[in-house]
């Protein structure tokens, strides 16, 4: 019970962030790191927004995956959070980097 309720928890946090972010209200989740380098470097308002949409999706992924036992069902967890991932950092690669 504990995992699941842990990983509904996850879920919902994800989801408020993402929506947040989705919305340009979530600005103070992209914070650190070196500021200016990243506002030189990146199209801020499309890294927020990608930013958003991949925490809907692991927030999604992850909710399903609160309801699942199966090892197969967790495999199939893991690579769809690695496949949001390379879908982010190639989004972020490809379309908002400053040129």
């Amino acid at each position: 019970m504990m995992d699941k309720s842990f990983g509904l928890i996850l879920a919902v946090i994800a989801l408020i962030a993402g929506v947040m972010l989705l919305t340009g209200h979530g600005d103070i989740f992209l914070k650190g790191g070196n500021t200016k380098l990243r506002k030189e470097k990146y199209d801020e308002k499309k890294m927020t927004k990608g930013s958003g949409v991949t925490l809907i999706l692991f927030g999604i992924v992850t909710f399903i995956d609160s309801y699942t036992t199966s090892l197969t069902a967790k495999i199939i967890y893991i690579l769809a959070i690695l496949a949001i991932l390379v879908g982010f950092v190639v989004y972020l690669k490809k379309k908002c980097i400053k040129k």
